[in-house]
């Protein structure tokens, strides 16, 4: 790991662009098996299998008294076998370097043991042990650390202790939290120092300064110690034969040249990093540099990882706090905005007029809803609509084909029309929604003019074209502030999964609405077929098939149940010569007029039907003879006061006649038998005159 230190605190210098990816180069370095190690201590490593010493690297002569002919077996040089070994600090295979204890050769120094698993080897590292303190006492210390950054209100507080609390544990001359962008460059946001020491607080460091390779080692190995920059690499012997060795593990591993030169650049002679992780990914690190030779004995390094250890969880604790802090908003909004669609008769109205509410879904300026052509809605702080709105709709369109979003906050470096709109829209968020139409919902961010204090100019010349040569630090760490333009706040990953859960979600509520109105327009289709299919088209009274449905019910329930039942079949008087005079329409406005009178007679358990032409049928559950009769009273004379004009020369007004029966003792069989019944005693009405009723009695 490399940060570079200005020397000056304010100057600027113009710089070319640069032709080759020095980045490129250092990913390809295999800086995890340098095939050396610092010598600060000796490397061992056992075969796993046998125990047997396999290769080995450092001064163990003079520390060990180990000849270079010698090829011990563990138990005989450390006092313990490889399998007890790897039994009791649970060695795994590409898990960090365990703390085994202090190693006593002979009458020698004792050592710091650290050991750990890589292939088929087991790694053992004798490193100057700290013998001062008690073990109670680094307890304490640790515990008042951990007690002081948990207690912490804000990130920036947790930090500032940590930094200060290694810097005196260390007595590094400077101390600093990088964190890690999204674009992977770095800022140093907390910093502890002597006064001499160069300022980093609140400087940028370009992504290119900490290689992708050296990130993933960062990331495994949380701990990288360079006593001093001058050191000359002590070779693992033998070397190696097969694949190299990997040593992604060892705190003694040689670090790459390039990082070497930086530090010598920098005016450094010393420098240690640990690892800051949150959910298994490199989130920053602590950065010690001294201008000095300086060597930390390996426990105070591992009780400064312990401090990593406590600022990573406060971090990660912090950072979900938040997380969930935005996101009871976020969902709050969200959860508002499709509960009102969802009340809605037109939800795809709804979401038209919801644009502020979908504004402060996501921290922005301005919100549109687009569709193609252009501006359907918006809320907030957006470009009016002259053309350009329509062909960002198309752009992103595109942009949207195969994704669920899609974010940016430089927009004009992807969509050179974008230059058009930096001001309102230099950061876009934008999801598709499924309507009547293909929508975007897309959120704006303002163009934010940013300057950036590099140290240095991260666009530093990396050399000719098309050379081969090997990557090399810059040698200026003159402060290069940088105008950034163009660009907007960037998009955080909760914001983005937010949205696609409004897409998401919005996409439901669209899909049950169609299926509701589907099932609503699907059921009122049904129920016409059904009206249809039992009703009267021209009347709306019960059709014949729905009577005579409900006669057989209401028969065999009469039956059952020893209840009365009585019907009456009713016939327009000479209803033919009628239809001939006034003609057809006037002959279907007479049936409704009498439809409506007998309706108005009849209980809501009774069933008046249109039986034929100008037949009509009232049957009446519960009634007896008697009171049907009464009941056919009122009907005939309710037509008759209709007072609809009828020509024949025997009446002057439409009039009915009435056949009355019940189900009674004498009356046996079906209720077929109760319908002949009805129709015997209204053919006698028509016998007796018409504008009369008849009762069968059933004698």
């Amino acid at each position: 790991m490399t940060l570079q230190i200005p020397s000056t605190t304010d100057a600027s210098a113009p710089a070319r662009a640069p032709v080759h990816d020095p980045q490129r180069q250092c990913d390809s370095e295999p800086i995890h098996a340098p095939g050396s190690i610092q010598p600060h201590g000796v490397l061992l490593l056992f075969d796993a299998a046998t125990g047997v010493l396999s290769h080995r690297a450092g001064d163990c002569e003079r520390l060990l008294g180990l000849a270079p002919s010698d090829n011990p077996t563990a138990r005989d040089l450390l006092g313990i076998s490889i399998d007890d070994l790897i039994v009791s600090c649970l060695l795994n295979l590409n898990d960090e370097p365990v703390y085994v204890g202090l190693a006593r050769p002979g009458d020698r120094r004792p050592l710091a043991m650290m050991a750990h698993r890589t292939g088929r080897f087991v790694a053992v590292e004798l490193l100057q042990a700290e013998l001062e303190g008690s073990v109670a006492s680094a307890l304490d210390l640790a515990g008042a650390i951990f007690t002081r950054i948990n207690a912490c209100q804000s990130l920036r507080d947790a930090c500032a202790v940590a930094v200060d609390q290694v810097r005196a544990i260390t007595g590094f001359d400077s101390v600093m939290i990088y964190r890690f962008q999204d674009d992977d460059s770095g800022s140093v946001i907390a910093e502890s120092r002597i006064a001499r020491a160069a300022k980093y607080l609140g400087h940028r460091f370009p992504a290119s300064d900490v290689p992708r390779q050296v990130r993933e080692l960062l990331r495994r190995n949380l701990i990288r110690m360079v006593p001093d920059v001058d050191y000359e690499p002590a070779p693992l012997v033998p070397t190696s034969c097969g694949a190299p060795i990997d040593m992604s593990h060892c705190i003694l591993r040689s670090v790459a040249p390039i990082h070497l030169e930086y530090m010598k650049n920098m005016g450094l002679r010393a420098s240690m990093s640990i690892s800051l992780l949150a959910e298994g990914e490199l989130w920053g690190l602590i950065i010690c540099h001294h201008y000095q030779p300086r060597l930390v004995p390996v426990e105070t390094q591992l009780f400064c990882r312990h401090i990593a250890t406590s600022l990573s969880a406060f971090v990660l604790a912090h950072e979900r706090a938040e997380s969930a802090r935005l996101g009871t908003i976020q969902a709050a909004a969200l959860d508002s905005v499709l509960e009102a669609m969802r009340r809605s008769e037109d939800p795809e109205r709804r979401l038209r007029t919801s644009c502020e509410e979908l504004q402060r879904l996501i921290d922005s300026g301005g919100f549109v809803l687009l569709a193609e052509g252009g501006l359907i809605a918006g809320a907030g702080w957006y470009p009016e609509e002259d053309g350009r709105l329509a062909a960002l709709y198309d752009f992103l369109h595109g942009k949207l084909k195969d994704r669920e979003s899609y974010a940016t906050d430089r927009l004009s470096e992807e969509y050179p029309q974008g230059a058009a709109m930096v001001r309102e829209a230099s950061g876009v968020l934008a999801i598709r929604l499924q309507a009547s139409r293909p929508l975007i919902a897309l959120w704006l961010r303002a163009e934010q003019v940013e300057e950036i204090d590099w140290a240095g100019d991260p666009r530093k010349d990396e050399g000719l074209e098309g050379s081969s040569q090997q990557p090399s630090p810059r040698l200026s760490f003159v402060t290069w502030r940088e105008t950034v333009r163009g660009r907007s706040r960037p998009w955080a990953r909760r914001q983005i999964d937010a949205v696609e859960l409004f897409r998401t979600r919005v996409g439901y509520a669209m899909q049950r609405v169609r299926l509701e109105r589907a099932n609503a327009e699907l059921a009122e289709a049904n129920a016409l077929l059904a009206t249809q299919a039992t009703t009267d088209p021209l009347t709306g009274l019960a059709n014949r098939r729905l009577f005579d449905d409900r006669l057989r019910e209401e028969w065999s329930r009469a039956q059952r149940d020893g209840k009365p039942l009585a019907l009456i079949a009713i016939d327009i008087d000479h209803f033919k010569e009628y239809n001939d005079r006034f003609g057809h329409p006037a002959g279907d406005e007479c049936l409704k007029r009498v439809a409506e009178a007998i309706g108005g007679t009849f209980r809501e358990i009774d069933i008046a039907a249109r039986t034929g032409g100008e037949e009509f049928a009232l049957l009446l559950p519960g009634i007896d003879a008697e009171g049907a009769a009464l009941v056919a009273d009122r009907i005939r004379a309710a037509i008759e006061g209709l007072g609809v004009e009828h020509p024949h020369p025997d009446q002057t007004v439409v009039t009915i006649s009435l056949g009355v029966a019940a189900a009674s003792s004498t009356l046996t069989g079906d209720a077929s038998a109760l319908l002949a019944a009805a129709d015997r005693a209204l053919y006698r009405a028509k016998e007796n005159g018409r504008n009369a009723i008849a009762l069968d009695r059933g004698d």
